[in-house]
């Protein structure tokens, strides 16, 4: 599952390049190269990355947890900058 939200958001990355939203090509950018990044740092005979025993055994709650919100933020921005291009679009056509 994790695979499959990490494919649609570098998809749509390359597509905000493909189609010259530089803003939003930039926004995205990193939070796409960092979702990669953690999924290829995932050590072998790990679920995933946020293996439930992992993450009480080695006390790293707080920092997913940390992450976890980061990331909320984001995409409550990208949803809010998307809504506003869509009203911009149709007010203009």
């Amino acid at each position: 599952m994790l695979i499959l939200f990490i494919m649609c958001q570098a998809l749509a990355t390359v597509l905000m390049l493909v189609s010259l939203h530089w803003f939003v090509f930039l926004l995205n950018l990193p939070v796409a190269t960092w979702n990669m990044y953690r999924v290829w740092k995932v050590p072998m005979g790990n679920m995933g990355v946020f293996d439930p025993t992992e993450i009480h055994n080695r006390g790293q709650l707080k920092s997913h947890m940390k992450e976890s919100m980061i990331k909320l933020g984001f995409h409550l921005l990208c949803f809010f900058i998307y809504l506003y291009s869509m009203i911009l679009a149709l007010i203009n056509d």
